[in-house]
């Protein structure tokens, strides 16, 4: 969207979701995310890079977007809709961050308690103001045509076309001038 602003789009990977240790599962919808808010001074230390641990961040993300727009941010065993406190937000991200601790083979992140426990704090200190703030909803319905056209190998000659439609207009005299122009 714009530098350090994302979308990740839920249609594009329809799978992605965390299954919490008490059978819940929190899938999340189309959101806006920067990652991890992690302040830029810190990206430089290893493990604090907004995406080192990506799935745990934008589950967090997805809880929180959820409360805003007071939608269902997951369902329990049975397939009913749950809505989570910030709390439970924050400690769900705890949760992702840990098992991405354990799964070293599946994700490049060491085990380190220290960043865990860094990182939980953080949130649940300092993210009040995202908790209370604006919903930002994501527009889903991208359409099939318009989505397969970008990705076709012939875009590259459909911006030659475009190019051969619309032509770039002259170079401008670059002088200035002593009278208004009309």
């Amino acid at each position: 969207m714009k530098p350090d602003r994302f979308v990740y789009a839920r249609n594009k990977n329809p799978v992605f979701s965390f299954k919490r240790p008490n059978g819940e599962v929190i899938k999340p919808g189309s959101i806006e995310t920067d990652g991890g808010s992690i302040p830029h001074l810190l990206w430089a230390q290893k493990g604090f890079s907004p995406w080192t641990y990506a799935p745990a961040y934008l589950i967090h993300d997805w809880l929180y977007e959820a409360h805003r727009r007071k939608v269902p941010a997951g369902v329990d065993p049975k397939g009913n809709d749950l809505y989570y406190t910030k709390e439970q937000a924050d400690w769900i991200m705890a949760e992702v961050i840990k098992c991405q601790m354990e799964r070293p083979s599946d994700f490049d992140t060491r085990k380190s308690a220290a960043h865990l426990r860094t990182i939980y704090w953080a949130v649940s200190k300092f993210g009040n103001t995202a908790w209370n703030g604006e919903a930002h909803p994501i527009d889903e319905g991208e359409s099939f045509i318009s989505d397969t056209l970008m990705n076709l190998p012939l875009l590259p000659a459909f911006g030659s076309l475009k190019d051969q439609l619309t032509p770039v207009p002259a170079k401008p005299e670059q002088k200035g001038s002593r009278t208004p122009q009309e």
